[in-house]
């Protein structure tokens, strides 16, 4: 098993931005798991990016398991 963790980044891109923080505390990775999970989701015609946004989901669903307190 792994550990979940929450990374804050900051940039003007993704792809330029730098770590600014870590943190492990399972309340706070329970709780953003939950808040993606309860974002609405739009439909993907594409049978393959559905796929990969359900495992996602899923992925999600776990972490929120396992940080559970």
């Amino acid at each position: 098993m792994g550990t979940s963790f929450v990374a804050l980044y900051r940039g003007p891109t993704v792809s330029s931005a730098e770590l600014v923080a870590v943190c492990t505390d399972p309340a706070l990775v329970r709780e953003l798991a939950e808040k993606m999970l309860a974002e609405p989701e739009e439909p993907e015609p594409d049978a393959v990016l559905e796929e990969l946004k359900r495992g996602r989901k899923w992925a999600l669903r776990v972490v929120k398991d396992e940080a559970g307190i």
